[in-house]
């Protein structure tokens, strides 16, 4: 774990007031999590720390891209990204999570290492559904992939042969 390392803000030696901080994220920053739904990408985060007395604000803007599998025709592809989030840490006793974007820091921490709240924020921003964006109105999908979708796709009108056994019962209903 020793480079994500490189996402650490020291907040301790700073002023009250505005900072920006800029970091990398490659496909040697997905090796370090094991459960990582992303193995490569190319994103940059900006992040704004407002930094009060008692709260720190952080503002995280993310952008870049992604390899990810189109789930319409399982071929690999570059999905943009963008996440735009914030965070909230407070001072008190101990260090522990409040809510999803309020965090509770010991008055003895002097830094925040945000890789974790990266990693997350780029895999809530992955889309449901994933596809091939269309490139000038044409499906951006592998083609030969889709006529083989379509060609193994069952035909509507054989696909629900008419069942007879339902025959008596509709007379019974027409009769009322």
């Amino acid at each position: 774990m020793k480079d994500l390392r490189k996402y650490v803000i020291p907040f301790a030696g700073l002023k009250e007031g505005r900072h920006e901080f800029e970091f990398d994220v490659d496909d040697s920053f997905f090796d370090h999590f094991d459960s990582s739904e992303i193995k490569e990408g190319k994103l940059g985060v900006k992040v704004i720390l407002v930094k009060n007395p008692q709260v720190l604000e952080l503002n995280f803007n993310i952008e870049g891209l992604v390899k990810t599998i189109c789930d319409r025709c399982l071929d690999e592809f570059d999905l943009p990204m963008i996440y735009q989030g914030k965070l909230f840490f407070k001072f008190g006793e101990g260090t522990y999570e409040l809510t999803d974007e309020i965090l509770i820091l010991s008055p003895s921490e002097h830094e925040i290492n945000i890789s974790q709240f990266i990693y997350e924020f780029i895999h809530l921003a992955l889309p449901y559904r994933r596809i091939h964006p269309d490139i000038n109105g044409i499906n951006g999908c592998n083609e030969t992939m889709i006529q083989k979708l379509e060609s193994l796709s069952i035909d509507d009108t054989k696909k629900a042969s008419y069942n007879h056994s339902w025959d008596k019962l509709k007379e019974i209903t027409d009769k009322n």
